[in-house]
């Protein structure tokens, strides 16, 4: 897991805390909102837990930042941490793993941008065919999705991944003529 590290690293020098710890809970990663910090789950980056690769946690990391820069910008008390305020914190986080992994895409390396679109495309497309399995019936993962999913960030990856998949393909094309 060196390049999520490299990318741990930068962000705790942006002034991010973030923690890996052996957790309780079963994803891959969560913000402790006291502490005000990322904490990732041993188990996904030791490998015990194999459904997310190295990128996916990329994915992750950015999208935990997220909220907690949306925390940072819209400080809550625990009693009014409402379904309104969760989905808004949500969707603050799934725009910021689209901005940042753009951002990352854009200066040479796409496979976290690639791995963290196919995921979200495919949770939105599940929840468009009345498939909530992935969202554990968080009413605000439904929401922040389906409005991502309208968003200009998110349409611009696409076309962003796209280009860059016919790009991939006309460059291998010509390797191939070439050799």
């Amino acid at each position: 897991m060196e390049k999520l590290n490299e990318y741990i690293q930068l962000e705790t020098k942006n002034g991010f805390k973030i923690l890996k710890d052996f957790s309780p809970w079963h994803g891959p990663g969560i913000v402790n909102y006291e502490k005000k910090c990322v904490v990732l789950n041993q188990r996904f980056l030791r490998g015990q837990i194999k459904s997310f690769t190295e990128n996916d946690l990329i994915g992750v990391l950015y999208h935990e930042i997220g909220h907690l820069k949306y925390f940072n910008q819209h400080p809550i008390s625990k009693k009014d941490f409402t379904e309104d305020y969760k989905t808004k914190s949500e969707y603050f986080a799934f725009k910021n793993s689209c901005i940042e992994l753009f951002k990352i895409a854009n200066s040479g390396d796409c496979e976290p941008l690639k791995a963290m679109f196919e995921k979200i495309k495919n949770r939105i497309k599940k929840i468009l065919n009345n498939n909530f399995e992935d969202e554990k019936k968080s009413q605000s993962h439904i929401n922040a999705l389906l409005k991502l999913s309208k968003s200009k960030v998110f349409l611009e990856c696409d076309k962003y991944l796209k280009s860059n998949q016919t790009y991939e393909r006309q460059r291998i094309y010509k390797c191939s003529i070439n050799q």
